[in-house]
Parts: structure tokens; sequence; C-alpha cells
């Protein structure tokens, strides 16, 4: 895809990238029975991924619980060299209150399965800009809906048109409780600035800072402790 019109970030009503626990995983499945699996679809979480042939189909699946939420947003990243994909996606699990666009599945739906599918956007509006990163999102459609009964759920992206290139996707409602998550936002930092192709020159500085600043307490402890030393 050719590069995405440079426009000014908007705050839009309803878009949360807070609190979502970046995922760099590896090529999914293409069918049901291989999708890659998910801890859950109800912690936020980014999916950050690449069609990288034409046809392909991405699968994620996890166990749901009967009435779990299932709230799904694509996303297309705003990639300064272009790059980006603009993937249709799915939600397939059994008895969800209603099914649409099911005929347009890239995959056969199973028996006793329903499926809501979000086709590809036709048009872009405001990008939104993470305010931890500064990367930039163009938000695209949300499935939110609930299961009726438990059992396996699947996430199925794809390019209806064929297109290759990065996709986001955001699944998950709930925010992380785990101090785990907090302790490495500098990491999640580090990798989505990677991703996107951004500077993180402010991370060397910044680091380079925390080491100077450990250097001079250093120099003043050792002369401190010399000074005692003759002293005594």
């Amino acid at each position: 895809m050719s590069p995405l019109p440079q426009t000014k970030p908007a705050t839009v009503p309803g878009i949360d990238l807070a609190g979502s626990r970046p995922l760099f995983p590896g090529r999914p499945g293409d069918r049901l029975v291989n999708g890659l699996p998910i801890e859950d679809f109800q912690q936020k979480r980014l999916i950050f991924n690449q069609i990288d042939k034409p046809g392909q189909v991405h699968i994620y699946k996890t166990d749901c619980a009967a009435g779990a939420r299932l709230r799904v947003q694509m996303f297309v990243p705003v990639l300064s060299r272009g790059g980006s994909a603009v993937p249709a996606f799915s939600i397939i699990a059994q008895s969800l209150p209603y099914s649409a666009d099911t005929q347009k599945l890239p995959v056969e739906l199973p028996q006793g399965y329903s499926a809501i599918v979000a086709a590809s956007p036709s048009q872009l509006l405001q990008p939104v800009e993470d305010l931890l990163t500064r990367a930039r999102y163009y938000p695209g459609p949300i499935i939110d809906t609930r299961t009726l009964v438990g059992g396996k759920c699947y996430l199925v992206v794809w390019s209806p048109h064929n297109q290759m290139g990065k996709y986001v996707i955001q699944t998950g409602h709930r925010w992380p409780l785990r101090l785990t998550y907090w302790a490495s936002i500098p990491l999640f930092w580090w990798q989505i600035r990677g991703w996107f192709g951004l500077g993180r020159a402010a991370a060397v500085g910044a680091l380079a800072g925390v080491a100077l600043i450990g250097l001079l307490v250093a120099r003043l402890l050792r002369r401190d402790w010399e000074i005692g030393r003759l002293g005594d």
C-alpha cells in the first residue's frame, strides 16, 4: 500500500489504545484447526502483524466462556514509507447473538458456529496518536458482541483485495492488572516504535542520562569514602 496521507492526529471517542499489551506473533495458521492460540480475548491487546502474500489468511483462536464479551477493532498503521494493509476481519464462535456476511469468509464455517464479518473500510478517517509511543493509527471497524455458549472463538484476518502489508488489531476490553505489564512499558515502547520504523533516539538518550547520573553518584560516593578513610 502506498504511503497514507499525512493528516493531523485526532482524538476519536471510543478509541483507547492505552493499557493494551502488544503482541508480535509469527505468521498464524490459515485454518481454524491450526490457528495461533491467544491467551484470551478479554484482556486488552494490540496484535502487530503483516500479510506478506496475496490471499494469505491469519487465524487466531482462544477459549471463550459463555457470556464473554468479544470486542475487536482493526487499526491501519500510519507508516512513513507505506506498507500498510487495510484488511477485513471476522469473529467466529458458537451461537453468537447474530450472524452477518458469512459468505465473505475465506474459510468454511463449521456447523453450529456463527460469524460476524467487518469488511475493509472504503474510507479512512483522521488518524489517532498513541500518547506513549507517538505512533499513529487510522481507526477501522469494530465488532463488539458476546458469546451465548462457551467454546472456541476465532479471529480471522484477510484481505479481500489481495493486499499485502502491516496491520494492527486490538482485542479485549480489560485493563491489565499485573505489575509485570507496567514494568514492561519501556520494552513495549521500544518494540512498537521499531515496528513502525520510528526513531528510538529518545530512549537511548534517556538511558545515557541515567547512566551518566549513576556514574556521577558513584564518583561522589567513592570520593566520600576516600575522604572518610583519610580522616581515619
